[in-house]
């Protein structure tokens, strides 16, 4: 295993290891699967298992076929694949019209299984073709794959994407109905807005399936998380038989597991970066690095090996070395033909180490995979153990775990046997989130939607919406809002945003808009990938440089309204965005307070949230060099940011504490926030993306606040929310979450609090120790008379929501006919130095905009009263006979 080796490295370099753990090998158990019943062409299969399969192996097989649903959360390399090769061949032996769905969250994953489907069929003899239907396939031949294949591999993406959008073609339609057996491979990767997406994408397929006069059943691998049953039932709406950990009698090689400590002298990923080094040249091992983010995949492979000012200055980059070493990156977000070339040399086992994501912790088998290196400590046991699974499949492996000076992480080399007690993954899964609901709402019940395509009636539709099978209610009704057009008007933005189409305007993976980055030579674009609005705020915002397969490029304009960012070779550099505080705007009026108990003077609500994130410049590594760039940028360089700040802003919810301790002077609530979020993650392992905290102050007085109050505040980061914080409101959570905060604000070095605000942490958690009692309803503004309009006040800024919240500044309210109610005068800030100097030359320039489109911000906007009786403006509602 070469683990001494490394030891004597880790010693010579200053590095300290802090625990080693020994797992044994263990021999398989084997049992026999002749008295099954199973047809020929599965015998053919399995003819090479001459000792037997393994328990867990032969349970799921039974059990399917006695027409149950089934969820496998063996460990990984357990052989769970082979359950699906045998149930697939069944229903194809006994069904000569029967049709697979094998699906699979990530393309790289459909690519590489569909080879081994391929030789499934080829060793079973059967006579039946395999086909894959993706984002990379042409659409002109994803029809001739459906007509021609019984065995048909896709992502949940296409389905959403093309499969059902084109149901009404014949081809689809015979699919559908023929459809027996869905295969839902990773499904604990269905989780936040991805999995909640794609649990009414699985009941969009149910509902089109049955009322086709067919049916089919589900088959789903989990790794190991919290309560797979229940997941996969909100996930699908149906019920399974969970084949778990205590039938698996799978063998396993011998595995050394080490803790390690990097040297203080060193930086931390200058340091990992001499370890995979080590690792490529100096031992027979082939590794994997994981890390958390797409910009440490970029950054440490492009470090391999040298050093950052060694190139700085270099107009070319030389990856020679890299390539020599065989040291690659993957992440999420490459183009098809990049995220090929290195699945290709991983599965072949010609790359010497890989730095990844999480995502290659699942799926891609990588046999030949001896050494694991995390990057920290990933916050589930789920995480961890399909981290620690890649390695030492075919022969015995090592896995060390670095300590990156997380909270996780210091928390447990603290002590070491905390490792055992991760909590596991627990569904994320929120199907009563309006905007979600109602993207899949219009997929399957607008006039020519997927309902009227399969019910056989396409151009009307008199009928009440129905399902042949249960529906969320909420998710019902909509359907039924949607079919006779009687949609909220806060939908209607994305019903006029998504037109005709809404399966192409609204993809599975994020509610954000996606961003293509791309780089123009002469007449040719060259394409670098695609990011989410809260990526291009890390990763690619103006002036950034942004990293794509280790080569950099400097971020030149972003076209927010076409969705493209544009971008330039550049030299070496690093940069890293200076990001203003979040402004955390909450609404505690009305409707918007979800519930809120006070524990003694520590108020806990959880309520409805603007909260806006912005850039106002960056930080620029050059060699030794760090220069600070700060917003507007200068045109003459060539980069386009005319506004002080790049912002975004987000509706959603979150849980707001509010204390008389955090008005202290001194007391560092920002870093209060942050801890408090870091517990709740350790507390409840959601995705780190979809949790956020910071700090602010109340701007209104709303019962039983006051303006000027200060609060920490733990928000879901998902547009729209999916309500995930709402755990805090539970007191055993809750109390958990504080326990875990006071320990480590009291024992993490590395926060360098202060004496008051760990006497504060510790006071908030005296008091969620004490028995809460509910607060009364929130404070509303009263009934207002229904002439007067409430606006933003001209002189005020609040956000059209329907130009991706950008900010606008109010100029004047007026009555306009052609839009036939309220509208604003006004312009967009980010446009504000274009517009002057155009009105250095022209009058001023104004654009109008219906009152709907613009919101306040809560407690920040300046709020003011339009009579429609007269057109005037007032500060406040007059009192009767004031005028």
């Amino acid at each position: 295993m070469d683990s001494k080796k490394l030891e004597q490295y880790f010693h010579d370099a200053g590095w300290t290891v802090v625990h080693r753990d020994h797992r044994k090998a263990r021999d398989g158990v084997f049992y026999p699967f002749d008295d099954l019943g199973l047809e020929a062409p599965s015998l053919a299969a399995l003819r090479g298992f001459h000792r037997g399969i393994y328990r867990h192996q032969r349970e799921a097989i039974e059990r399917y076929l006695e027409g149950h649903n089934l969820a496998v959360t063996t460990p990984t390399a357990s052989g769970k694949t082979m359950i699906f090769n045998v149930c697939a061949l069944e229903e194809l032996s006994v069904d000569p019209k029967a049709r697979i769905a094998a699906v699979y969250p990530l393309k790289a994953l459909a690519a590489e299984q569909t080879e081994r489907w391929q030789k499934l069929v080829a060793d079973s003899g059967i006579n039946v073709k395999v086909g894959r239907i993706d984002g990379g396939v042409q659409s002109h031949e994803r029809l001739s794959v459906l007509k021609e294949s019984r065995v048909v591999v896709m992502t949940p993406d296409i389905i959403h994407a093309w499969l059902l959008s084109s149901i009404d073609m014949p081809a689809v339609r015979e699919f559908l109905a023929n459809l027996t057996l869905l295969i839902a491979d990773e499904a604990h990767t269905y989780s936040g807005v991805f999995g909640s997406n794609s649990a009414f994408l699985f009941r969009r397929l149910l509902h089109a399936t049955r009322k086709l006069g067919g049916d089919f059943n589900f088959i789903a691998s989990s790794a190991t998380m919290e309560d797979p049953q229940a997941h996969l039932h909100k996930l699908t709406g149906e019920h399974f038989d969970v084949i778990g950990a205590d039938m698996d009698s799978s063998a396993r090689s011998e595995s050394q597991l080490l803790m390690v400590n990097p040297p203080r002298a060193k930086d931390l990923l200058s340091s990992v970066s001499d370890l995979i080094t080590f690792a490529a040249t100096q031992t027979s091992h082939q590794s994997i690095t994981f890390v958390d983010s797409r910009k440490q995949t970029e950054y440490l492979a492009s470090i391999v090996e040298r050093r950052v000012s060694e190139e700085a200055e270099s107009d070319e980059v030389n990856l020679g070395k890299l390539e020599e070493l065989q040291v690659y990156p993957y992440r999420s977000g490459y183009e098809e033909d990049d995220r090929t070339r290195i699945q290709k040399k991983l599965a072949l086992g010609s790359l010497k180490g890989v730095v990844s994501t999480s995502a290659l912790e699942m799926g891609i088998d990588l046999p030949y995979l001896t050494l694991g290196i995390l990057f920290g400590i990933p916050r589930s046991a789920t995480s961890l153990f399909q981290r620690i699974g890649r390695v030492g499949r075919k022969q015995p492996g090592v896995v060390i775990i670095v300590n990156n000076g997380s909270v996780v992480s210091e928390s447990v080399f603290r002590d070491p046997a905390r490792l055992e007690s991760l909590p596991l993954l627990r569904s994320a899964l929120y199907l009563h989130n309006q905007r979600i609901q109602y993207i899949h709402a219009m997929c399957l019940a607008q006039q020519g939607g997927e309902d009227q395509a399969v019910s056989g009636n396409k151009t009307e539709n008199d009928g009440k919406f129905t399902s042949p099978l249960p529906l969320p209610d909420d998710f019902a009704m909509l359907c039924e809002a949607e079919r006779v057009g009687e949609v909220s008007t806060e939908l209607q933005s994305m019903k006029a945003q998504a037109g005709d189409d809404p399966h192409h305007t609204f993809p599975l993976r994020n509610l954000d808009a996606q961003f293509k980055v791309q780089h123009q030579q002469g007449p040719n674009v060259f394409n670098l990938g695609s990011l989410s609005m809260s990526q291009l705020l890390r990763e690619a915002y103006p002036g950034a440089v942004y990293y794509y397969q280790t080569k950099p490029y400097r971020i030149v304009r972003i076209r927010k309204q076409q969705r493209i960012v544009e971008a330039r070779p550049e030299k070496r550099y690093f940069t890293a965005p200076l990001m203003l505080q979040p402004l955390i705007l909450p609404n505690l009026s009305g409707d918007n307070v979800h519930q809120g108990h006070r524990y003694g003077s520590l108020l806990v609500i959880e309520c409805a949230l603007q909260v806006r994130e912005a850039v106002c410049g960056f930080t620029e590594r050059r060699g030794n060099n760090q220069l600070e760039f700060k917003y507007p940028l200068d045109p003459a360089h060539g980069l386009f940011q005319d506004a002080a700040t790049f912002p975004n802003y987000s509706f959603t919810s979150g849980v707001i504490f509010t204390h008389p301790a955090l008005s202290r002077e001194g007391v560092r609530r920002s870093v209060l926030a942050e801890i408090i979020q870091e517990a709740f993650l350790m507390s409840l392992p959601f995705e780190r993306q979809d949790i956020s905290a910071g700090a602010d102050k109340h701007r209104a007085t709303r019962d039983p606040v006051t303006e000027g109050d200060k609060f920490i505040c733990v928000y879901d980061q998902t547009y729209g929310s999916l309500r995930l914080t709402s755990h805090l409101m539970k007191k055993e959570v809750l109390r958990d979450v504080f326990t875990r905060a006071r320990d480590i604000a009291l024992n993490d070095a590395n926060l360098e609090l202060n004496e008051e605000t760990v006497r504060v942490i510790t006071e908030l958690a005296e008091c969620v120790e004490q028995e809460p009692s509910e607060l009364g309803d929130a404070a509303t503004s009263g009934n207002q008379a229904e002439q007067f309009v409430p606006i933003v006040s001209p002189g005020s800024i609040g956000i059209n929501v329907h130009r991706d919240n950008e900010e606008f500044e109010v100029d004047g309210v007026f009555f306009s006919p052609q839009m036939q109610g309220l509208a604003y005068r006004g312009r967009p800030v980010s446009g504000r130095m274009k517009v002057e100097a155009a009105n250095r030359r022209h009058s001023a320039t104004t654009i109008q905009v219906p009152i709907d489109h613009i919101r306040p911000l809560n407690g920040e906007s300046k709020i003011g009263y339009y009579s429609m009786e007269t057109g005037e403006m007032f500060d406040q509602i007059p009192f009767d006979g004031e005028f």
